[in-house]
């Protein structure tokens, strides 16, 4: 029977690693989805996106009633009168209407399709940012269970290397001080198997609250891998897509169903008279037509306070406007950077740290085998390759988060 010095690592290694299978591989609870199947979803069933909907709708209702014209009223009226054995009655039938100038009518007219259009607009913002949402949502979940792997893998080799560290120590191979260290990293590895668990549920459940209705506790995962380089968008690429974000529409649209609004205001100076046309007839015979005028007299209320009220609305939409122009400016600009340092940090070391890590797993474990390298330096090389291979993961999901979100502020992007 060989002892504890001569027993070959690699050997042992595979067996700790196949007892421990990742639980993303075994989840029969999760359903799978690739992202365009995910953002498909989304578009049908995400509340956020129903909402924004509702919101849209709503606002293009309320401008539709803005813009409607005053209906008439239909009146009827019957006097009967009496004086001791005489009596008389008149009977009165009118239809009013009131007379909206053109003015009022065409400005009213445009207030409400400007404001149509900054909903639909907005709409259209809301969307791309939700879509992002999705977008980030499916490469953390990716990165969550990639993530769970490899530390389900590390945790299998500090496994089987505090296992040998036992027989070692009865053996007489190693130190008590080794095997103790040995056996509070297999506390925390398992630890962070734990938590590295969590954090793919969690992630999952975060995916499907935003594509699937549900109670909030079902996970969708990733069907499909994170992999590749992101498409090379420039920075003046990006700046040139300011223009058709549609938050900047939105605003522009909102002042100028404000301007229009002004010009509302400034029509409530004249009266809006209301013309009548009836028909009256007397009891003794006589009848005829019915003609009325109301004219309200502006003795008290000239409509000064809606006009101060329409410029104050329409100097904020102005200034709303400048701001947004300039938080989009420096939101195109950052997300610009940020892609570009990340794809270029991507591009730069992510291949050299896979193809490291796993060449220094590799090495230690041949040459701990060939009894070369002791425990604790075999962990240390476990540790270092777990930090590389999370390191290169962490690299490729921050630049494909950072290339949809240079999507998201460009208003869609080249994608959509």
């Amino acid at each position: 029977m060989p002892t504890a010095g001569t027993r070959t690592f690699p050997g042992l290694v595979l067996g700790a690693f196949l007892l421990l299978p990742s639980a993303v591989d075994g989840q029969d609870t999760v359903r799978r989805v690739s992202l365009a199947e995910a953002l498909e979803e989304f578009a049908q069933n995400s509340l956020a996106l129903k909402i924004a909907r509702s919101e849209s709708a709503q606002t293009a209702g309320a401008a539709r009633q803005s813009r409607a014209y005053a209906n008439p009223a239909l009146s009827f009226a019957r006097d009967d009168l009496g004086h001791l054995e005489e009596k008389f009655w008149e009977e009165t039938f009118l239809v009013a209407q009131p007379v909206e100038w053109p003015g009022r009518t065409a400005a009213r007219a445009r207030a409400a399709t400007h404001a149509t259009g900054a909903g639909a607009a907005r709409l259209r913002a809301d969307s791309i940012a939700l879509a992002f949402e999705v977008r980030e949502a499916y490469v953390q979940a990716w990165f969550a269970e990639e993530a769970e792997r490899i530390v389900r893998r590390t945790a299998s080799i500090i496994q089987t290397v505090a296992e040998d560290a036992e027989l070692r120590l009865e053996a007489g191979d190693i130190s008590a001080f080794e095997a103790r260290r040995l056996r509070l990293e297999r506390v925390q590895a398992e630890q962070d198997v734990a938590e590295a668990v969590l954090r793919s549920v969690d992630a999952r459940r975060t995916l499907a609250t935003l594509i699937a209705p549900g109670t909030g506790t079902e996970e969708v995962g990733p069907s499909e891998g994170v992999v590749g380089v992101p498409p090379m968008v420039t920075r003046e690429a990006a700046l040139d897509a300011l223009p058709r974000r549609p938050d900047l529409e939105a605003a522009a649209r909102e002042l100028d169903a404000a301007r229009a609004g002004e010009e509302v205001a400034a029509t409530y100076a004249i009266p809006e008279p209301t013309l009548g046309l009836g028909y009256r007839h007397h009891l003794d015979g006589f009848g005829g037509a019915s003609i009325a005028l109301d004219l309200p007299l502006p003795l008290f209320d000239r409509g000064s306070g809606a006009r101060a009220e329409a410029a104050a609305y329409s100097a904020a939409a102005a200034y709303r406007l400048d701001l947004h122009r300039q938080l989009a400016n420096q939101d195109l600009s950052a997300a610009s950077d940020r892609y570009a340092s990340r794809r270029a940090r991507l591009e730069a070391v992510a291949a050299d740290l896979l193809t490291d890590g796993e060449a220094l797993l590799s090495a230690a474990t041949a040459a701990y085998s060939e009894q070369e390298m002791s425990l604790l330096e075999l962990l240390d090389a476990a540790s270092a390759f777990h930090n590389a291979l999370l390191s290169a993961l962490t690299l490729r999901s921050e630049a494909w988060v950072a290339y949809y979100d240079v999507l998201r502020a460009m208003g869609g992007g080249l994608e959509d």
